[in-house]
């Protein structure tokens, strides 16, 4: 039942209030109002959070700069392998943390340490960039992301639900096809959020929907569209940008926390230098790779760590936004296939599946047969058992309702040319 779902959502949501997004509204983000538009402010507020963790960053954050030749560099391997290499004892500062995990666009599970600070200043440049949107505290929003927000097959046909101390309406974005993206636009016209915060293939599948039926969203409040998670190609961009009258606004993150990049009123995305230390490394094809510092985490601060995701890099230019940090014309790197189940169903994003099972899954990769069938190719690891392997069917069959799943063990995923291999994969 959809209260169900709305009063486990709204409690959550009052503990991360009360924990995370009051102390970042109110101790971190005027700080970062001030590094916006003033190249001292923000010179002295990178000085001094590497000074704090104990790192060395560029002198200039408003400049981007390559990495210098021999500078030693931290993998994502090396990362995973050895995660405790990276970890600090606690100190004040650092007493309270929790642990993130993710297996990315890889499927390999990956663990990050992060202290409550680290959380906090995450949740602040979050903020800031929704007000760069329009929004405000207590504005309405939608958000159409991984997460469990109904039935597997909801009576009433909802599937969406609400959060109310955060005033947001919660949708699934497990359960978009042909015949319910009506549901979802009618559901979004009435609840009239500020800004939908959702995955690209999600909001671009609305979007489409919204097109072949030769109509715009009627929503009056509506600022922008924030769009994180996957790689946002410029069509999808234009469409959403046409179906829903506003602008398009991409966040780029990582769960390792080395770097941030946001979007202003423009268009341009601004590489966010407050948020961690940046450096380039230019690649054979023209794009550079992002290599980040923390400048947020005392509890596993990661130095020149490679992110396996690429920019297009603009030529040196003052944004007419005003703000100051670097500039650049392209996010990209993160795509991933969509799938269309038999019943319509649209998936994309099933990274969330492989989570949790760190230490004792060293990859994962979803094949899909067709006609609902699927296959969760999978190197176990020392600890695996029988139990885990229960865990993960219920896991995916929770995000997947209704079809065939079986699990495949395997010495190795098989990579292609560039040495990588893709998160899913629809056989022929």
């Amino acid at each position: 039942m959809s209260w169900r779902h709305s009063l486990r959502l709204s409690l959550h949501s009052l503990l991360r209030f009360l924990l995370r997004d009051l102390w970042a509204r109110l101790l971190v983000y005027p700080s970062l109002v001030r590094n916006e538009r003033s190249a001292q402010a923000l010179r002295d507020y990178v000085t001094g959070r590497a000074h704090a963790l104990g790192l060395s960053v560029a002198p200039d954050p408003a400049v981007l700069r390559p990495v210098p030749p021999a500078a030693p560099l931290l993998t994502k391997p090396d990362l995973r392998r050895h995660p405790a290499r990276h970890l600090r004892p606690r100190r004040p500062g650092s007493l309270l943390r929790t642990t993130i995990r993710t297996s990315g666009t890889s499927g390999s599970p990956l663990t990050v340490v992060q202290s409550l600070g680290a959380v906090i200043r995450e949740q602040a440049f979050v903020h800031r960039q929704l007000r760069w949107i329009g929004w405000r505290p207590g504005g309405r929003r939608a958000w159409i992301r991984g997460d469990i927000v109904c039935d597997a097959q909801p009576p009433d046909g909802r599937y969406w639900c609400r959060d109310w101390v955060g005033n947001v309406l919660m949708l699934s974005s497990y359960h978009l096809s042909g015949s319910t993206m009506g549901g979802y636009v009618a559901a979004l016209e009435a609840f009239d959020p500020v800004v939908i915060q959702a995955y690209p293939s999600s909001i671009g599948a609305l979007a489409n929907w919204l097109k072949a039926c030769g109509r715009r969203y009627r929503g009056r409040a509506l600022r922008g569209v924030m769009t994180s998670s996957e790689t946002l190609e410029p069509a999808v961009r234009s469409a959403i940008a046409d179906a829903f009258g506003v602008n398009v606004f991409d966040w780029y993150g990582q769960a390792e926390r080395a770097a941030a990049i946001g979007t202003c009123e423009l268009g341009r995305y601004h590489v966010l230098t407050d948020y961690g230390g940046v450096e380039l490394r230019r690649g054979p094809d023209g794009r550079s790779e992002i290599i980040g510092t923390t400048l947020n985490n005392p509890a596993m601060p990661l130095t020149r760590y490679c992110t396996g995701d690429f920019v297009v890099v603009s030529q040196p230019l003052v944004c007419a936004c005003g703000r100051i940090y670097p500039v650049v014309d392209a996010v990209v790197g993160r795509q991933e296939a969509i799938l269309t189940l038999p019943d319509g169903r649209m998936l994309a994003r099933l990274d969330r599946v492989f989570q949790g099972f760190d230490g004792r899954l060293v990859e994962g990769q979803v094949r899909y047969h067709g006609r609902g069938r699927f296959t969760l190719q999978i190197v176990a690891g020392a600890g695996w058992t029988a139990r885990d392997e229960g865990a993960l069917n219920d896991a995916f069959l929770l995000r997947v309702p209704g079809v065939d799943v079986a699990i495949a063990h395997v010495e190795a995923v098989a990579r292609g040319p560039n040495g990588k291999f893709a998160f899913i994969v629809h056989d022929p």
